[in-house]
């Protein structure tokens, strides 16, 4: 036999073994394949039963992508799978009619990033669905702005909810979208819990790069959340109680093609007081107006409350119609006494605060085809600021207000021109109106100043994926006109996502981005030194517009539920005023224009098991401010935090939920004082942000459980623990002169150990 024929022999006998081998698998029923794939990838098929009963099927390998393990079912049988949602695949057979909804070209790279629920895609945009959520360490309620700081590059330097720095910006640089209404006001308690109710928030997308040319009016990231799309067909209400306030929720029918939704929320002084609440009455008012006293006055009868409400009313005018009307409110409430001994009698002033916001939109939705459809999104939104303070020796009172009103109207357009190609292109105008108004009595003086400025924005992009779905390019730009400046300002954006060696993904991201509004702080004791930052609007002079410029490269391994991740990013933002950083220090009164550049790496390990994900992160960044007029022209950001790690797990099984993690970041920047302390009776400082505060640590926990009370009642109950082992952290530190014109040391803590819980009735 020559060698030729032998090898063509061992050939044959080697793929008739392997056919044979691969015949000789086990086929079973398809509905079981797709019920393993759901457990695996946390996904749901919607289908006929009719359409699969009829398959049986070899498994897909175990190592398998979502998306090699659709391509593997699309080939094993004639059917169609199609995305509807984040987390639902459609399945019909072929010889049916084609889906009715316009095909989105955005698809989950990644579910259950971290944990259940959280997913990214292919465009970098990270997507939290809370329809189908697990349980992160220390939270048993979805607040969405609590789970987003759970992600990479996205930290709290002072532990608040309305204080998020995503790589290094200001809180004021982030755009919050509720259901497309801007939103200027972010937190209750004053920026420890979120303003928006939990419970009817059902989607959280955050972009941190490579924004969609259809987003602008901000530098840093965008935040935009979602209520439910759909409408109910059941009643469905839910009312529930946790150690800091109380709600309720309704989603009731009203008729075939309409349903609406209404929600409450209520702080839980009203009724009783827990030890929470204290911890966090404490934590929001510490070293504040509210809270200080000396030997002449005395503040007593604290009152404080917040609430929110919204409502929706949802109605599809036909099978192409989709009408979406939103009213949010939200509001903080605090007064106070401040009581003096004068003239043999108990002299009493009170003083207060109030912080309101109101939220109204309509949105409208056309699917034209199965390949175009339009969108008309209209806003208004209104943030109001009061406070009061009296002083009771010189028989004074200043009132202060800050109030930004805006409307929004965004045309938004989709084409599809074949399965690679997409195409949008829409037109967004925003009305901003800002009035700022301090008053004094004893003397009479009164200050008004009023702002008002119209931007005009055409955005266009063009989207394309690869027949193989390993390439995705998403190109456009956005042009803004400013009418008031007569100025015009481009901003391109890319996203470019690319798939190799099975196993691998290439990501690189760009954008340049504008804003005109901005927080200012003139004195830290504005607002009764407890929420002093007051909106302001771009004037070319003393707050420009600000701009910022980023690109970011990822390169992301996945395979056996193993999740390896770095990113690199670098940002500019110019034109910040230094009025709008807080500082503390030898620049607390300054008024000068200056830039931040950060850089930074972002890396995450994540392993899932089959009910289990273990994953750890850890960011490292360099931030630095430069202002052109200081003598220092160079030197660390106050938000800046050097190293960031995190360990966490968390658990699922039969409803029952399980997480705990372990948070450390290095502290906050510091600048200390001179040995002399004093010179000339100014505060003598040494270089700006020259020191560091002590290392944060904190170590959370939580638990919940989901079961039934009836057949028509179902119940929810967790618990967790903030900070389990009562570690001081200290998040902010600055120095003032006492009554005895001594010099201290201030020192605010974060929140210690403390304990939540939750009860929740479905029905």
């Amino acid at each position: 036999m020559s060698k030729k024929l032998g090898c063509i022999l061992f050939i044959f006998i080697f793929s008739w073994g392997s056919v044979s081998a691969q015949s000789q698998e086990k086929k079973i029923p398809l509905k079981q394949v797709l019920q393993q794939i759901e457990t695996r990838f946390n996904i749901k098929f919607s289908y006929a039963n009719r359409d699969v009963k009829s398959f049986q099927v070899v498994p897909p390998p175990a190592d398998l992508s979502f998306n090699e393990t659709m391509s593997y079912l699309n080939n094993q049988t004639d059917l169609l799978f199609q995305a509807i949602d984040s987390n639902i695949i459609a399945i019909q057979k072929k010889k049916k009619k084609p889906f009715k909804q316009i095909e989105k070209l955005e698809e989950v790279m990644l579910s259950n990033y971290l944990a259940k629920g959280i997913n990214k895609k292919n465009n970098g945009v990270f997507e939290i669905n809370y329809k189908n959520f697990g349980i992160l360490p220390g939270l048993i309620e979805p607040d969405a702005l609590q789970t987003l700081q759970a992600l990479p590059g996205v930290e709290s330097v002072n532990e608040t909810v309305s204080n998020i720095n995503v790589r290094g910006g200001t809180n004021d640089q982030n755009l919050i979208l509720w259901d497309g209404i801007r939103m200027y006001q972010y937190g209750h308690f004053f920026g420890l819990i979120s303003s928006f109710n939990p419970y009817q928030t059902k989607k959280v997308t955050l972009i941190k790069n490579g924004t969609n040319p259809a987003y602008g009016n901000s530098v840093s990231s965008v935040v935009s959340m979602e209520t439910e799309e759909n409408l109910n067909k059941d009643f469905y209400a839910e009312t529930g109680i946790n150690f800091l306030s109380t709600h309720g929720f309704i989603d009731t029918p009203l008729g075939k093609k309409s349903s609406i939704q209404a929600s409450a929320r209520v702080s839980i002084n009203g009724f009783f007081i827990t030890p929470t609440y204290y911890k966090y009455f404490d934590r929001a008012f510490q070293d504040t107006e509210i809270t200080s006293t000396s030997a002449q006055t005395l503040n007593t009868d604290q009152k404080f409350n917040f609430h929110d409400a919204s409502l929706r009313w949802l109605y599809n005018f036909s099978s192409q119609d989709k009408l979406r009307v939103n009213l949010i409110y939200t509001s903080n409430d605090l007064q106070f006494n401040e009581n003096a001994f004068i003239g043999g009698e108990v002299v009493s002033r009170e003083s207060g605060l109030s912080q309101k916001s109101i939220g109204f939109g309509v949105f409208h939705n056309r699917t034209w085809s199965n390949s175009f459809e339009t969108s008309t999104q209209f806003y208004y939104s209104n943030y109001n600021l009061e406070g009061e303070n009296a002083n009771i020796f010189q028989e004074q009172r200043v009132l202060q207000e800050n109030n930004i009103a805006e409307v929004g109207l965004k045309l938004n357009s989709l084409l599809n021109f074949n399965k690679y190609f997409q195409f949008q292109n829409g037109y967004e105008f925003i009305g901003t109106n800002v009035t700022d108004t301090e008053n004094l009595t004893n003397p009479v003086i009164s200050d008004e100043d009023k702002e008002k400025l119209n931007t005009h924005a055409l955005f266009t992009s063009i989207k394309y994926r690869s027949d193989n779905k390993q390439t995705r390019v998403e190109a456009g730009a956005r042009i803004n006109y400013f009418d008031k400046f007569n100025l015009f300002l481009a901003e391109p954006r890319i996203s470019f996502n690319q798939q190799f060696l099975d196993f691998f993904t290439l990501e690189i991201l760009g954008e340049l981005k504008s804003q005109t509004t901005t927080q200012v702080i003139d004195f830290q004791t504005d607002f009764l030194g407890i929420e002093k930052r007051r909106w302001q609007l771009a004037n070319q002079q003393d707050i420009p517009i600000l701009k910022s410029k980023q690109l970011s490269l990822g390169l992301r391994y996945y395979r056996n539920k193993w999740l390896l991740s770095a990113e690199a990013y670098a940002k500019n933002v110019s034109d910040i005023s230094s009025q709008s950083q807080g500082f503390q220090n030898q620049y607390q009164y300054a008024q000068i224009i200056g830039d931040y550049t950060i850089r930074g790496i972002d890396f995450l390990v994540n392993k899932r098991f089959d009910n289990l994900s273990a994953w750890v992160s850890y960011s490292l960044t360099n931030n630095n401010y430069e202002f052109g007029e200081l003598s220092t022209t160079k030197f660390p950001n106050n938000v800046e935090i050097v190293n960031s790690l995190s360990v966490a797990a968390s658990y699922n099984f039969n409803q029952f939920k399980f997480s705990a993690g372990i948070n450390w970041r290095s502290g906050k920047p510091f600048t200390p004082l001179t040995q002399n302390g004093i010179e000339n009776n100014i505060f003598e400082f040494e270089n700006a942000n020259s020191s560091n505060l002590k290392n944060y640590l904190r170590v959370d926990i939580s638990a919940s459980k989901e079961f039934s009370l009836t057949d028509k009642l179902n119940a929810y109950m967790g618990v967790s623990i903030w900070n389990l082992l009562d570690r001081e952290n200290i998040i902010n530190a600055y120095y003032e002169r006492s009554s005895t014109n001594k010099i201290e040391l201030v020192k605010q803590q974060a929140l210690g150990l403390t304990p939540n819980f939750v009860f929740r009735v479905k029905f």
